[in-house]
């Protein structure tokens, strides 16, 4: 298990406020956070490659060591994949993996690059240069060359940034089968909740520095205390009624034929498997809501939260 403890990071203004971590085997935990409210300086800090000003990083109680007294940045233990993959460019696909794991004996050294090209579905283009090939075959060779040494833990900054949307789910299958077939904890960074809710065990999030508790995807998507907050895992409506305002999820809600909230009907958007249903209400606020049919009949509706 993962622990970090009571860190603290400041530079001209304090960047992380005694942040607490836990991290289970095999747990995948997504850290959600706009951008700049310290994300990246925390990985790098759990991963060996920063110092912080107090606190610390333990793996299954012990303290790791000072980023300062490391020889190499990172603990071994701790891989870790940024956004600009750091591959070798005018090697091929196979020459990178292999060179991460040259200490190896022959055979398991053939063995374990031969393993890390059929999880991630690269021996088709085994023998192309990195910097040849397309950016979602060099994320998976990236994240491919990070656990060649099986680290106990994986780090993702922004893994999701750049893929559309089928490239989205390949990789969370990816994702999924590294902790399955190797046994790693995964923990995924991203400035927009929409990209962890469906493939992370617990969620955590980052704001003004300091880290929440883990909480589950659905009580993160549904709990609309900190509107700008909640904004970050998807839309959000926002009413006012009777001198409150109220905020709620597009899929938090029940028609009624003659009373509650009088909506006027806009337009119905097809977004696949379901509409996104455009409304306004008398006071002139704009609200959508989630349906499976057009709600082109619809005039009345009561919020139903379900958090």
């Amino acid at each position: 298990m993962l622990e970090v403890r009571d860190i603290f990071l400041s530079y001209d203004r304090p960047i992380l406020k005694k942040v607490n971590l836990k991290l289970n085997d095999k747990e995948i935990l997504g850290l959600v956070g706009k951008s700049g409210a310290g994300k990246s300086s925390l990985l790098k800090i759990l991963s060996g490659r920063s110092a912080c000003d107090t606190g610390s990083v333990h793996l299954d109680g012990k303290v790791l060591p000072h980023p300062h007294s490391l020889l190499i940045p990172g603990y071994k233990e701790i891989a870790m994949v940024n956004q600009d993959f750091k591959l070798d460019p005018y090697h091929t696909v196979e020459e990178n993996i292999r060179e991460s794991v040259l200490h190896l004996p022959i055979q398991q050294r053939d063995k374990r690059v031969n393993t890390l090209l059929k999880l991630f579905e690269l021996l088709k283009i085994a023998n192309s240069k990195a910097h040849l090939i397309s950016g979602g075959e060099q994320q998976r060779l990236a994240i491919a060359r990070a656990i060649s040494n099986r680290p106990r833990i994986l780090v993702l900054d922004e893994p999701f940034g750049h893929l559309d949307s089928m490239l989205r789910l390949k990789l969370s299958s990816y994702l999924l089968k590294i902790r399955e077939e190797e046994g790693t904890a995964i923990i995924l960074v991203s400035h927009d909740g929409q990209d962890v809710l469906g493939l992370c065990d617990s969620i955590c999030i980052l704001n003004n520095g300091i880290l929440s508790k883990k909480k589950s995807a659905e009580s993160v998507y549904y709990d609309t205390k900190n509107p700008q907050i909640a904004q970050l895992f998807g839309p959000l409506n926002k009413i006012n009624l009777d001198g409150e305002t109220h905020f709620f999820r597009p899929d938090e809600y029940e028609l009624s034929s003659n009373e509650g909230i009088e909506i006027n009907f806009q337009r119905a958007v097809f977004v696949g498997g379901f509409y996104y249903n455009y409304f306004t209400n008398k006071l002139g606020e704009s609200l959508i809501l989630y349906s499976l049919t057009k709600l082109n009949e619809a005039q009345y509706f009561h919020i139903k939260r379900k958090n």
